[in-house]
């Protein structure tokens, strides 16, 4: 992913996941594949947004240390 934008308020956490690519069109389209989709077929490839909770979900590198996806 490039920056946070607005888009990334709208996928939720597909947003700042480390499994997320994201595609942008000619046309300014924002997609967030899931690349867990392309080995575990329990992922969608284009999944429904905003994503509250996924079950895969592992923050991105540059966003560990600021979100946590731990439940105590």
């Amino acid at each position: 992913m490039e920056h946070p934008s607005q888009d990334s308020n709208e996928a939720g956490q597909c947003a700042s996941c480390k499994h997320v690519l994201t595609i942008r069109s000619n046309r300014g389209s924002v997609f967030y594949l899931c690349r867990r989709s392309l080995t575990d077929p329990g992922y969608p490839q284009y999944p429904r947004l905003p994503v509250l909770f996924c079950r895969g979900y592992e923050a991105a590198e540059s966003d560990t240390g600021s979100k946590t996806n731990k439940t105590t």
